[in-house]
């Protein structure tokens, strides 16, 4: 298996959809960059072999290729809809075989893709296998927040606070569901509280380098001063929050 072939793979498969549709651009750019990350984390972790990182860049840039469409929507099927699309593409129409013979890897790259938008790991795996369910994990929650920057997916316009079982479970540090959200602040701090889940320190050190927590505030607006100064208060939080992830003296 070999980087090249991944990405040959993957930009012949995609051509044929409109990529002057914000949301196919959204989410091709999307696929590219969290390959990108996952190749970083598992290049950092210094435990896999090269066609090992090339299985985790393999998983970044396909988790997601179920949700390509010619009749492309913001309101996507539920999400085990969406896993059981990408699953029919790469395996029941075979496409993982055209970039691979070998099948030593179908399984994790299945579990990876099933496990990376929910809470906690598969039973029973190894260390590897675990790493590169939490990579492709860290590299999906991360990229959330450059899309909701460049391709805002909410309304950014806040009107209201957010719900107390939101703003509980944000205070609790705690990684939000959808479910819960009623307002576009909910739905802010959802995107926000992805940072809660991620797995390695790398991942908090290019959420800060890349400065999305202020990005984000900066995309808002906002319907009275109250509102904003709540936000801002939020993002100091935040920022600290990073700092004191990634060592950050005095943080």
């Amino acid at each position: 298996m070999k980087s090249e072939r991944i990405m040959k793979i993957f930009e012949q498969y995609v051509r044929k959809y409109d990529m002057n549709n914000s949301y196919i651009k959204s989410r091709y750019f999307h696929s590219l960059k969290v390959m990108e990350i996952c190749r970083d984390l598992a290049t950092g972790l210094g435990i896999f072999s090269p066609e090992e990182v090339a299985v985790c860049e393999l998983i970044g840039l396909f988790h997601e290729i179920g949700n390509f469409s010619k009749t492309p929507n913001y309101q996507m099927d539920d999400i085990n809809d969406a896993y059981n699309r990408t699953i029919d593409v790469l395996f029941n129409k075979k496409l993982i075989r055209e970039i691979s013979k070998d099948t030593k890897y179908d399984n994790i790259i299945k579990m990876a893709i099933f496990a990376y938008d929910k809470n906690g790991f598969p039973a029973d795996i190894d260390e590897k296998s675990r790493h590169m369910c939490a990579i492709i994990k860290d590299a999906h929650n991360l990229d959330s927040f450059r899309l909701f920057v460049n391709y805002p997916y909410v309304d950014t316009v806040i009107k209201s606070y957010p719900n107390s079982l939101v703003y509980d479970d944000f205070k609790s540090f705690k990684t939000i569901s959808p479910k819960v959200s009623d307002n576009s602040s909910d739905e802010v701090l959802v995107t926000l509280s992805k940072m809660y889940s991620f797995n390695y320190k790398y991942s908090y050190y290019l959420l800060k380098e890349n400065n999305y927590i202020t990005k984000i505030f900066n995309s808002l607006t906002f319907d009275n001063d109250e509102l904003k100064g709540f936000f801002k208060q939020l993002m100091v939080v935040l920022n600290n929050y990073i700092d004191k992830r990634i060592g950050v003296v005095n943080a």
